[in-house]
């Protein structure tokens, strides 16, 4: 049976509900009362997008004009605002055109495509956090980290990255206590664990619902292919996600 999410996961899913990928666009917002201002959007996604540097109340409907990155016609697209925040404000797209919704999607695909890997790291011992962050940026991705999964789980609820590291021997909450929350969240981050136990743990973790289990001291080669393997997984979870949005 499948556990059911909670308020958090529900809240954090709300905030992620289209496949957005982070892009530089300038955005001129024209308001129904004439009056016009221009901001700067950090993300895109097939059916909207958020500006900063300028707010309007929610529902409002506005008109937007951008050109997507790469080059293209300019674009005027009727746009609601659903949500004003501090940093600016997002928007849906209304009655989106056929031809603008190809055009946007396929600026959408292509920076998917060319996105590698984000990835939480999830580790107490500072010197470790470092050396698994270096490697993990050597091999083109990006990483945060965090101390423990306490910390962790509170960052989750705000945002999703590709993927988790995870130090088996964490303060406070374990490595297994943390999967359990991820599963009763509904969140199926893939996580790969690491530690400096026997191999009898490992599988405790993958039946928990952990990715992968990697042994100290790492072996570079075992950690690349297993960041390779994730890349590839969630390459096809952000196209099927673009797929589901549209209704494809």
């Amino acid at each position: 049976m499948v556990a059911q999410p909670d308020d958090d996961s529900e809240r954090a899913r709300s905030r992620r509900r289209y496949p957005r990928v982070k892009t530089s666009l300038s955005v001129r917002v024209v308001e129904a009362s004439g009056k016009s201002w221009t901001g700067r959007a950090d993300d895109l996604s097939p059916l909207g997008i958020k500006v900063r540097d300028g707010h309007v109340p929610p529902d409002s409907i506005v008109h937007l004009e951008f050109e997507l990155p790469g080059g293209g016609p300019k674009l005027t697209i009727a746009s609601m605002a659903t949500r004003s925040e501090p940093d600016g404000v997002a928007f849906s797209f209304v009655d989106l055109t056929r031809p603008a919704l190809a055009l946007i999607r396929q600026a959408v695909d292509v920076l998917l495509l060319g996105r590698k890997l984000w990835v939480l790291i999830v580790e107490d011992d500072g010197a470790l956090a470092d050396l698994l962050a270096d490697y993990v940026e050597a091999q083109g991705h990006s990483a945060i980290v965090i101390a423990n999964a306490e910390e962790a789980l509170a960052y989750l609820s705000q945002d999703r990255p590709d993927a988790v590291v995870l130090d088996l021997t964490l303060p406070g909450m374990n490595n297994l206590e943390f999967l359990d929350v991820l599963a009763r969240r509904g969140m199926r981050l893939p996580v790969l664990v690491i530690s400096g136990v026997p191999h009898e743990e490992a599988a405790r973790c993958l039946e928990s619902g952990a990715f992968d289990f990697v042994q100290k001291p790492i072996d570079g080669e075992r950690l690349r292919a297993t960041l390779a393997a994730l890349e590839w997984r969630s390459l096809e979870e952000r196209l099927s996600e673009v797929e589901l949005d549209l209704g494809v």
